[in-house]
């Protein structure tokens, strides 16, 4: 006989005095959301990190098993950030939680129901380097040798992949958008594209594209996902306004027949179109999920209420957000400033003199920060940084100068300006294709010993020359090609001797020279090329100050080792913890009690090729938004009025949109930069 089942449900506790305490009014109402979606937009330095971390305490004090919660972030940071603070809140109960990123879920989830998708479960996963490599082992078996140059490159066959995966796109669209110049080869790409996906399934292994479509296949086509679905009750999600398709398919999958669903994030930070994400996902969440409950986070506690202002007269002019206006009940302070400076020289000696006074004023180097919109704005404030000894250090990446593709240019002048220079020669001969650093050495130990090496290289009979070593067809061509380059550039084409410099090129226009022939090798070497080539012809404007090349390297090359010390005594002293220099992008999430923003011209912040495209401009708004409210107590953007360009001579440069377009709100003050 079969039995009845009847389920009790405890009624809900109240939540303990302490989360009163605790959180303000806004984050109280967020923690303590009871059943249903909930929409919790948390505006910047709003509390957004202790709003989850105390949603998940609660959901815990409520009697509910810390495995039916289930945490999704960004980073392994944040998640374990997160973990560690929620159990601190809830007295250590969170054993057992589903927390960490979307592919750190899913490989949890996957590793126990791989069998119902085909895999086994010690599937393998393969980085990125694993996957260029099975593209290469596929496209060498499947394009025949005198066809390879017409064929993307195993990268972009990767990137291919990717975007069809995470953005849920046909492959001929993004053929069509991205790589146009491949149109005629679309079912050949795919052809490749599918002997990856088959390879990687018979031989049990996933890439990390693969983790994020397998769960949500799982999710939608197989009956074990309801019992996961039965388990979880409760859905967290960070920074929402950052999840790409398939990311937000997953959220949408798994919190089916959740008991709440809660996503956390601030339209006005949405920065990474450019890794696939969507924030019009978080817009339209109330849509997708009707009977949102939605909640606002304004309470700013860590800026002041003068940068408060500035921040919230700029976003407002979005189009395309949630209005809030962001407030603060800490003290009045200075106003922002926006400070024009004559050129960038003038602009990174202003920065580095008020860094120092900051610092005279006890706020330590640490505690400020210089942001820019692209790596190569700093080219001249890195120069100014070393003359007056201040120790920086980039966020998420090296110094300018210290970059391989700078160096790989840097190379060619040297060996123009010291054609017996060995080291610089083989970082030339090794980065063309088809000769490594061994076949370098040999062709280099055929004319290093010469009175002149360059000319020696020139005048070089590269088949006798090569005669007995094993040197590839395609490297050979290479080499001839390097041999015209020096003979157009830096010698006589009659009789291939060296020119003196003073009848080469002018520097800018050597330094545009370098950059075209190399860019080809930096196609081949690097994912981002495009704006690593970007940065070779900003250091061919940052060359208009030089006569010459061999001034030019000697600033240049004493900048690399690059670190300011302090002697007292003649003893070392312990080193200071360095200013922060940083892109947009990379300082979200960070605050700095100072904060310069540079090089806020038009082209520069917004970049320019976001004009015309109502969409790219928005975005590239809340970047000023997100610069402005990385400071605590001072914010500066200053910009050079004359911004110099070897191909046009100086031009103006214009104060960004973004500081004209609130110049009548009355939220910065302007100031007079003078030498």
């Amino acid at each position: 006989m079969a039995k009845k089942t009847f389920k009790v449900k405890l009624p809900a506790k109240a939540a303990p005095e302490r989360f009163r305490q605790e959180l303000n009014d806004e984050q109280y109402l967020a923690v303590t959301h009871q059943k249903g979606p909930a929409l919790i937009i948390a505006g910047a330095g709003s509390g957004k990190t202790r709003a989850l971390t105390y949603r998940v305490a609660y959901l815990i004090d409520q009697g509910v098993p810390s495995n039916a919660i289930m945490l999704v972030t960004f980073t392994k940071k944040a998640a374990d950030e997160m973990v560690h603070r929620a159990e601190r809140v809830s007295g250590g109960h969170t054993q057992g939680m589903l927390a960490g990123t979307f592919h750190h879920v899913a490989n949890i989830v996957l590793r126990k129901y791989a069998e119902t998708l085909g895999y086994h479960s010690n599937f393998t996963i393969i980085d990125r380097s694993d996957q260029l490599d099975l593209f290469k082992l596929i496209m060498g078996q499947a394009i025949p040798k005198d066809q390879k140059t017409r064929y993307p490159k195993a990268a972009d066959f990767s990137d291919i992949y990717s975007l069809a995966i995470n953005q849920e796109r046909q492959v001929d669209d993004i053929i069509a958008k991205e790589y146009p110049q491949y149109t005629e080869l679309v079912n050949e790409i795919k052809v490749i594209l599918q002997a990856y996906h088959d390879r990687k399934r018979a031989t049990n292994v996933m890439d990390f594209d693969d983790l994020l479509v397998n769960f949500l296949v799982f999710l939608r086509t197989q009956p074990a996902a309801d019992k996961l679905r039965h388990r979880i009750r409760h859905v967290l999600v960070d920074e929402f306004q950052d999840v790409n398709a398939i990311q937000a398919d997953i959220v949408y999958e798994i919190s089916r027949n959740a008991e709440s669903v809660s996503v956390v994030g601030d339209d006005a930070q949405a920065i990474y179109s450019f890794r696939g994400a969507d924030f019009t996902h978080m817009l339209h969440f109330l849509d997708k999920y009707p009977g949102t409950r939605e909640y606002k986070l304004e309470e700013n506690y860590r800026s002041t209420p003068e940068i408060l202002a500035l921040a919230n007269a700029s976003i407002a002019h979005n189009i395309n957000q949630f209005q809030k206006i962001l407030y603060t009940n800490r003290p009045t302070g200075e106003k922002p400033a926006v400070c024009p400076c004559a050129d960038k020289e003038l602009e990174a000696h202003f920065i580095c003199q008020k860094i120092l006074q900051f610092r005279d004023e006890d706020i330590p180097l640490y505690e400020q920060a210089v942001l820019f919109r692209a790596a190569y704005h700093r080219i001249a404030l890195e120069q100014a940084l070393v003359e007056y000894n201040i120790p920086y250090v980039v966020r998420a990446g090296v110094r300018f100068f210290e970059q391989a593709h700078i160096k790989d240019l840097l190379a060619y002048l040297c060996v123009m300006v010291n054609p017996v220079e060995q080291v610089q020669w083989t970082r030339i001969l090794s980065m063309h294709p088809g000769i490594g650093d061994a076949a370098a050495q040999k062709v280099l130990s055929t004319f290093i010993s010469e009175p002149n090496p360059l000319e020696a290289f020139v005048a070089l009979d590269l088949a006798t020359a090569l005669q007995g070593k094993r040197v590839r067809a395609q490297g050979k061509t290479a080499l001839q090609g390097l041999q015209q380059f020096f003979l157009q550039t830096a010698c006589n084409p009659q009789d291939g001797s060296l020119l003196p410099p003073d009848q080469w090129s002018s520097l800018p226009e050597l330094i545009e020279l370098i950059t075209k022939y190399i860019t080809p090798f930096l196609e081949l070497r690097y994912k981002d090329w495009k704006e690593r080539a970007g940065d070779l012809r900003e250091l061919g404007n940052f060359a208009t100050k030089y006569h010459d090349a061999s001034a030019f390297l000697s600033d240049i090359l004493t900048t690399i080792p690059l670190k300011g010390e302090s002697i007292v005594d003649g003893s070392e002293v312990e080193e200071e913890r360095p200013l922060v220099l940083s892109t947009i992008h990379q300082a979200k999430g960070l605050e700095w009690r100072v904060v310069f923003v540079l090089n806020c011209v038009e082209g520069a912040l917004p970049i320019s090729r976001a004009f015309g495209d109502p969409a790219a401009l928005e975005e590239e708004r809340r970047l000023f938004y997100v610069a402005s409210t990385r400071a605590k107590d001072y914010l500066f953007f200053t910009y050079p009025e004359f911004v110099p360009s070897y191909m046009v001579g100086d031009m103006i440069g214009r104060p960004s949109r973004f500081i004209e377009e609130i110049r009548g709100d009355n939220v910065f003050e302007e100031w007079d930069i003078e030498l």
